[in-house]
This record gives C-alpha cells, sequence and structure tokens, in this order.
C-alpha cells in the first residue's frame, strides 16, 4: 500500500480529524452567504416575468390635462398609421396590482394591466405568449397566475374586492388562471373612456422599442411611461447594498474567529516546520504546504456547505414555498458574489499570515 508523503496536505488533514474538523466548520458558516443571497435574488426574480413582459409593451397616456388630449389624439394616429407598431386602447381609470408574499416574509406589489375588453386582452396576451382558457372573461373579469393564486390562497371563480386586497377598487372575478409564474395582475374593465394606449411591435422590444415610441411622440405632450424593470431595480439597491454590508462583516468576524482557531493549531507545529526547514525545505515550498492544507479544508467545507444548501433549498421549496407559489433560486451570482466574497477575506489572509510565520520557523530557537 502507497504511504502518503509526511509533507502532503492529506496527511496532515487525515491525522488531524478533530482539529481540522473545528477549521472546517468555521469555513462552512461562510457559505451561507451564498445561501443569504440565493434569498436576496429571489426577490428580484418574483418580478422576472413582469419584466419581460413590460420590455415588450410600451404604456402611453395623456400627461394631466384635457387640453394635452389633441396632443394624445394626434399621437395616437401616429401609432395606428406606424406598420411597425401595435397598439389597444386602454381607459385611463387607474389600477394597482395586488401585494403578494415572497421567500423573505415580505409584501410586493405587483405589476397590473386593464383592458378594455376580453377581445384586447386576448391580443396582448397572443403577442406575450401566455395561454389559458379566458372563455368566461368579461367586464370586471381579473387573470392571475397559478402562482399568485397559490400564494394568497385565491381559487377560480373567487370574487375579490377592497375587503381582500386594498388596491382593488370594486368587485372583480377570477375567470381565468394561468400558468406564467407571474404576480401580475391582468383586468378586464370595459370602459369608452380612452386615456392611455398599449404599444407593442413584433420586431422592436426593450430600450429599442421604448426609444422608438419616444421619438414617434416626439413634442407632444404625451407621457412613455418607463419599463418596470427600471422602477423596479432602484427599489432592490438597499437591499444589496445591506447584503453585500453584512457579508462583509461577518466575513471579518469568520476571519478573526477561524485565525483564532488555526493559530493555536499551527503554533504546536512550529518544530515541526522547523525541522522541515533544517531537512532542507524551502521558505517557499514550508509557505506552500500551509497554503495546500488551508486551500484543502476550505474545498471541503465549500462541498459541504453547498451540500447542505442545496438539501436545505430543496427541502423548503417542497414543504414550503412551492405550496404558496414562490421559489427559492439554487443559484445567483448575488450568492455567489457574496460567498466569494466572504471566502477570500477569510482564505486568503490565513494563507499569508500562517504561511509567513511557518517559513520562519527554525529548528535552532527550541
Amino acid at each position: 500500500m502507497k504511504k502518503i508523503n509526511p509533507f502532503s496536505a492529506v496527511y496532515y488533514i487525515k491525522e488531524n480529524r478533530g482539529r481540522v474538523f473545528l477549521c472546517i466548520f468555521m469555513m462552512v458558516l461562510a457559505t451561507l452567504m451564498f445561501l443569504a443571497g440565493n434569498y436576496i435574488h429571489s426577490e428580484l426574480y418574483s418580478f422576472e416575468k413582469e419584466f419581460e413582459y413590460s420590455d415588450k409593451i410600451v404604456v402611453a397616456g395623456i400627461q394631466s390635462t384635457d387640453e394635452e388630449y389633441k396632443d394624445f389624439a394626434a399621437f395616437r394616429e401616429a401609432v395606428k398609421e406606424d406598420e411597425k407598431l401595435e397598439f389597444v386602447d386602454v381607459t385611463a381609470y387607474g389600477f394597482s396590482g395586488m401585494q403578494h408574499g415572497t421567500v423573505l416574509g415580505l409584501e410586493m406589489g405587483g405589476w397590473s394591466y386593464v383592458f378594455n375588453s376580453a377581445d384586447d386582452m386576448k391580443k396582448v396576451f397572443k403577442h406575450l405568449g401566455i395561454k389559458g382558457d379566458f372563455s368566461k372573461c368579461k367586464h370586471r373579469s381579473m387573470v392571475i397566475s397559478q402562482d399568485f393564486a397559490d400564494n394568497k390562497g385565491i381559487r377560480l371563480g373567487d370574487k375579490l374586492d377592497h375587503s381582500f386586497d386594498s388596491s382593488l377598487d370594486g368587485e372583480f372575478t377570477v375567470d381565468a388562471i394561468i400558468d406564467d409564474g407571474s404576480f401580475c395582475t391582468f383586468f378586464v374593465f370595459e370602459n369608452d373612456d380612452i386615456g392611455r394606449l398599449y404599444i407593442y411591435s413584433d420586431t422592436m422590444e426593450q430600450e429599442e422599442l421604448y426609444s422608438y415610441v419616444k421619438n414617434l411622440a416626439g413634442d407632444r405632450k404625451v407621457q412613455i411611461s418607463g419599463s418596470e424593470r427600471s422602477s423596479v431595480l432602484p427599489q432592490f439597491y438597499v437591499f444589496y447594498v445591506l447584503f453585500y454590508a453584512v457579508d462583509i462583516l461577518i466575513a471579518v468576524v469568520l476571519a478573526v474567529t477561524v485565525n483564532s482557531v488555526v493559530t493555536g493549531q499551527y503554533l504546536k507545529r512550529t518544530c515541526e516546520f522547523g525541522i522541515y526547514r533544517a531537512l532542507g525545505r524551502s521558505r517557499r515550498e514550508v509557505r506552500r504546504k500551509v497554503a495546500s492544507e488551508i486551500i484543502l479544508m476550505n474545498i471541503t467545507a465549500c462541498i459541504t456547505g453547498g451540500a447542505a444548501i442545496f438539501l436545505f433549498t430543496y427541502m423548503i421549496n417542497e414543504l414550503v414555498y412551492m405550496k404558496k407559489g414562490m421559489h427559492l433560486l439554487y443559484f445567483s451570482g448575488t450568492g455567489l458574489t457574496g460567498f466569494i466574497l466572504c471566502d477570500i477575506l477569510i482564505v486568503v489572509p490565513l494563507i499569508w499570515s500562517k504561511g509567513r510565520a511557518m517559513g520562519k520557523a527554525d529548528v535552532t530557537e527550541f
């Protein structure tokens, strides 16, 4: 049987499982920032489908006074004559989306769309790729997703009013439930008072579509709304600032804690490294050995923590969140960035300080 080289990192970890376990456990805590980042990004991800819809529809309306209706009417004619654009007329009557719960336990408001007729709604749905049975949709109908229904405990045919959600003005019937995963609320409200347009295109979307519509409006006094993405994203900046601030704070605390644990271990091994130096090992080789030991422990911690987080995410999604129409992400750029930042702040100073200290070990001092 091949023996392990005593100078290798594997040899030390194998022969000192108890000490190493404590270090690995402390490093595993850093992987929790990956989970925390996934929670933060899951909040924003719940708006992803709404962002997709908003990227494909520009809302244009009268700014404020009746005197500006002439500009709006002229703009409507320009849109109608433009071969690149399609539109439906929308009432000026205001509608707000209903609140929905999130994985962080917060209540957030979804986007809303209102249509003057079920036919207009079907026309826009076809453009957005939304499918379902809309045969029962009529005046004062409401269409929501299955996730939204699960989140709020709503069933097909339910009649909802102000007592259910403060944003609702009057009674609406849930006449269709779609499987698109969004938290949008789609209303049918038949009204001859035209004050807005939903403008879309088969060839343009996002900034290209918004810029095209704005250029078409020109100097006319018409209000062109921005995309939902541009209005919602700034509201999440505070979440990300707080997350990364807490991430750095936790990294510092863990770095100090892990450093204290590891320092005690390596102080007891000063004689060992002094012997390595006396046997001809260079300082670079000693530092490399220390780095390989810490990196191997860190890799073990990452794999262990990652597996635990995956299992936790799977269990809580299956047992809690999916039943409420919510979903905790398994992976996110926010979580990965938070974890890498935390891990680097722990491991790099540890490798540098311990490698430097053990490289100076001298057997003649004992």
